[in-house]
């Protein structure tokens, strides 16, 4: 064996510190199942593991595989997580403070990463067409954000489990439900973290419109209907706001603007209002690109009886922005999502003939926040990324692999869109059952 090649095995047998964490958990889960007090007990072990696999390494280092748009939104939420980590990260019983760094960066194009990198300074950088996996196989790094086409998301996840890696997934996770399953049994096998980015489920006004409906239940009267519009500019053109083109190959990104952008606002209905009973939907392709739709009308109906009619649209105007407006017998909420806005969501809410008022984002980011465990904390930029990020790294300090944006969130709203696209193709309302998409 020569020196490099010694080098690479004594490389290859280190292990990280989420490697070793797994590998603590998974045994005191395994002496303490027949404890009586097994959910204390098990808590005070895992805490003794942290403790003990931390007690020389405080910080969590990053790696971001692909470095096109979406990842400038997380490299900067990031930055802000390390610069206030003081404030936020501290073990439960111990004085032991954490610290996410961005710490190596990824892309098959040279240029594209070492740009990055002069916005984003990583200590690593790699390049070329295997830099994704020689980030993971690196054992210096503990979590890894795949951001790259849905195309590429199996293989990575895999990988990065099998490393002991935690894992922060784009949406939409993979181009089946049945991959999103392979990446569930991977994570439960080695004991890491799978999060996907879901950004409704870490989003202040979807949170507080779950408030408003508790509180209002009998003031409001009943839901009667959930309208929802979304149009966006082509997310495939190369221009300066959708800089990236892949969008429009079928090969690399599956479908359109249902599974691509409006796949977060189903997902984020579907946590307010649970399950879906029945589908039906009419589906348009405009552009002409194979299997990329630009154009969805759908109607859901959820096994409590609500119906949310969803229309979304891909054009060329220069305009981006989600509304939703929920009508009750006697009040109705507007929201207003709009990505090209600094207040980037607003929310109004109208009762029977007094004047429309807006609940300020001040008072639903805080609620957001003392609702996911951590009050002390503020919302440092607008919209989601931060509050999901954040959330990231919440479980991998409290070792909770499934996350709080569990990927089993993921693989149910692709099922729920397979039944949609099933319903266009046979022209009927379609009675949606979990598992058969």
């Amino acid at each position: 064996m020569n020196e490099k090649e010694k080098n690479l095995h004594e490389t290859s047998k280190k292990k990280s510190s989420a490697q070793e964490v797994a590998e603590a958990m998974a045994a005191n889960i395994q002496v303490n199942r027949q404890n009586p007090n097994f959910v204390n007990e098990r808590e005070r072990n895992l805490q003794e593991a942290r403790d003990k696999v931390f007690a020389n390494r405080k910080i969590i280092r990053i790696g971001l595989i692909g470095c096109g748009g979406i990842a400038k939104n997380h490299a900067f939420s990031i930055s802000l997580l390390e610069n206030n980590a003081r404030q936020i990260w501290k073990w439960k019983d111990s004085s032991q403070k954490i610290k996410p760094v961005l710490f190596a960066l990824a892309d098959i194009e040279g240029k594209k990463v070492e740009e990055f990198a002069k916005h984003f300074p990583a200590k690593k950088i790699y390049k070329g067409l295997n830099a994704g996996y020689e980030l993971i196989d690196d054992p210096d790094i503990d979590a890894v954000f795949i951001l790259v086409p849905t195309a590429y998301h199996l293989e990575y996840v895999l990988k990065a489990a099998e490393m002991g890696k935690h894992i922060f997934l784009e949406k939409p996770a993979a181009f089946s439900p049945e991959d999103i399953q392979k990446m569930i049994d991977a994570r439960d096998k080695h004991q890491i973290v799978l999060q996907v980015g879901l950004v409704m489920r870490s989003t202040s006004p979807i949170y507080y419109l779950k408030k408003l409906l508790s509180d209002n239940k009998d003031k409001w009267g009943s839901l009667t209907n959930i309208i929802y519009r979304d149009s966006q500019q082509k997310p495939y053109t190369g221009d300066p706001t959708h800089p990236s083109t892949w969008r429009k190959d079928k090969k690399i990104a599956y479908a359109g603007v249902l599974f691509e952008h409006d796949i977060h606002d189903l997902d984020g209905m579907i946590s307010i209002f649970g399950e879906v009973d029945e589908v039906y939907a009419k589906i348009k392709n405009f552009a002409g690109y194979e299997g990329i739709e630009d154009s969805v009308a759908a109607l859901i109906t959820f096994k409590n009886g609500i119906t949310f009619s969803m229309n979304c649209m891909w054009n060329d105007l220069d305009y981006d922005c989600r509304r939703y407006e929920i009508f009750f017998e006697k009040a109705k909420v507007r929201i207003i999502a709009d990505g090209r806005d600094e207040k980037l969501a607003e929310m109004f809410v109208q009762y029977l003939d007094e004047p429309e008022y807006e609940i300020d984002m001040k008072t639903m980011d805080d609620f957001f926040f003392k609702k996911i465990g951590m009050p002390h904390v503020k919302a440092e930029i607008p919209g989601p990324y931060y509050a999901e990020d954040l959330r990231f790294i919440k479980a991998i300090v409290e070792n909770n692999i499934e996350s709080e944006v569990k990927a089993e969130y993921g693989k149910y709203v692709q099922e729920v869109i397979e039944a949609i696209y099933h319903s266009n193709e046979i022209g009927k309302v379609i009675k949606f059952k979990e598992g058969k998409s």
